[in-house]
Parts: C-alpha cells; structure tokens; sequence
C-alpha cells in the first residue's frame, strides 16, 4: 500500500505526480510493450529491436529499452560504434549484465497502484530483478514531482533524506552489487555538514553553487540536477557532459529492483521517499534529528555507520509512534 507523502499537491495546485524507471531482465520490449497495452491501452512504436515505445496510453507514453548508458546511439559509451556486423550477438551477450528498462509516463499519487499493477505482470510474464544473477546491479529511479519551488523546501528534503540515508539503505537491502558499483557515490561530509548547519538559509543562487561545487555529477542517491536545471537553466549548461533532462522532480536513484520477488514492492520503495517528506515538512522534527546528527558526530564512534542507523532507528520509533 502507498504511504503518500503529506504534501499532495504541486506548486500549481495539482495532484503531483510520479514517474517511474525500473530495471529488469529477463523480457525483451516488445513482450514488455505488450503487457502495458494490456493494462493501460495505447498503441507500440517499435523503435529499433530493442527499443519500443507504447504511445496513447490513459497516461502518457511508456518507454522501454536496453540500459541507455551502454546502448542507446545518442549514448557516449555506445557499444556498437564499430560492431553493427556484430549487433545480434553482442546484444545478446550484454542482456547477462545490462538490464532492460521500463519508463512509465508521470503518474497521479492517487493513481500509484497502477504501478505496482505492472510489475505485477511483467513478474507473471518472467521478469527478473536485481537478486536473480550476482552480474545484476538492478535499480528502480522515482521522479517525484516537487511540491515547492522554494529553495529553504528543498533544502530541507535534502537534509531529511541525507539523515535518512543509511537508515533507508538498510531497510531497503540496498544489494551488494549496486552499493559496489558507481550508482551511490555518497555526499561529501563537508556537504552534508554545510547543509546540516541551522544557520544555513541560502538564496536559490548560492544553494545552486553550493550544490554544483560539491555535486557536479548525477551519480547520487537523491540527484538534484534536473530540479536544479528546471529552475535555473544555467544549471545544465554549466555541466554539459552530465546529460541533464530539466523537470520539476527530485531524481530518487536509490531503491533496488526486486520486481520477480514475492515480498517485494514498489509501494515499499517509495514509501520510503514518504517518509523522507513526512520528516522535511515537519520543521520540528527535522531540526530534533539535526541534533541527533550533531550529537552523534562529538561520540567517539561518529564514523561507524551502524550505530548512526541504530540511533536513527530509535529516533523515529518515538517520534512516529
């Protein structure tokens, strides 16, 4: 079940929305298009053979291909530059290792379910995620429309999910080939410790140089670019080599993709994200684990990551309870 966050509406007075992306294996697009035709309607663009789109859908168009990083031609590590004789064998050799991805259009919070509806499917059908080969570093990224434009807002979300951090990567089992691999290159301290201070109220100027002095890279848990780059244009110009798409949406890069798993779901992921919000629009809340967080850096054992979680974990029992 979707635990939505308590802000349900954008800076427009909508619904916000979500947009989903999640790894798989184990199904090729056409296969995958198919099933969302089932579900949502619409009509399937077939691309190339590996990359399908399902258009008309009651929400928007579906995308699903082969990760775009390694295999998309507009992609700087594209494989088949000098291979095309070769294209069949070599696709077949990298589906062991690269995954298939499905990208939803946005969708209502109300609506979240349908999400979990489709994963339900492509289980049925054969999908298989990040725990089926110890070669998979599968992941599932949530586009979750901003309720505010206000920097101090997002200030305060990043705070709340930079505390939450560790505690979210142990209760979601972040698996061991994605913690290995560069997907969750960590804030820096020095940042985490700027952003941590009370005093720290920047005008939107300086929170972007803040950011893209210490962040200059889309290769964090809870990547900020295209928020950034939505608000202020310069953002993406400024990192060019960074392939930054501009929306008005935190980029949420954390959860695994455990899409075959039976106790698994996408609810649980984004929940998650639920309760990063529930703690960032709570100012009294969030400023009570700010000084949790200072207090556990003067301990001896402020470098031990467990214990941090441990103290997180009491923390919001006897604040959530």
């Amino acid at each position: 079940m979707f635990d939505l966050p308590p802000k349900l509406h954008n800076p427009q007075g909508e619904i916000r929305k979500a947009g989903f992306e999640i790894e798989y294996a184990g199904l090729r697009p056409k296969e995958t298009a198919s099933i969302i035709i089932k579900l949502f309607g619409g009509e399937m663009v077939e691309l190339d053979e590996y990359e399908t789109i399902v258009q008309n859908t009651k929400y928007g168009t579906f995308k699903i291909y082969l990760d775009s990083v390694y295999l998309r031609k507009d992609s700087e590590k594209y494989i088949f530059k000098e291979v095309d004789a070769f294209k069949e064998v070599i696709y077949t050799l990298s589906e062991l290792v690269v995954p298939y991805e499905v990208v939803t259009p946005p969708i209502p919070f109300t609506e979240l379910q349908v999400v979990e509806d489709l994963r339900l499917e492509l289980k049925k059908a054969g999908a298989v995620g990040t725990s089926a080969s110890v070669l998979y570093a599968f992941g599932m990224h949530i586009n979750i429309e901003t309720y505010s434009f206000e920097i101090q807002e997002i200030v305060d979300i990043l705070r709340s999910f930079v505390l939450l951090q560790d505690y979210i990567i142990e209760t979601i089992d972040v698996d061991l080939t994605r913690k290995l691999s560069w997907f969750i290159d960590p804030f820096d301290k020095e940042f985490i410790e700027l952003i941590l201070d009370k005093s720290y109220r920047p005008t939107k100027e300086e929170f972007i140089e803040d950011y893209i002095t210490y962040n200059p890279t889309r290769n964090r848990a809870l990547d900020l670019l295209p928020l950034l780059s939505y608000i202020e244009p310069s953002v993406k110009e400024r990192l060019p080599d960074q392939k930054i798409s501009p929306r008005p949406a935190f980029h949420y890069r954390l959860p695994n993709s455990k899409i075959d798993e039976d106790d698994w779901s996408v609810a649980f992921e984004f929940n998650q994200w639920s309760l990063v919000e529930k703690i960032a629009v709570d100012k009294s809340k969030l400023e009570d684990l700010i000084d949790e967080y200072w207090e556990f850096q003067e301990t001896p054992f402020w470098f031990i990551k467990e214990l941090w979680v441990e103290r997180v974990k009491h923390w919001l029992e006897e604040e959530l309870s």
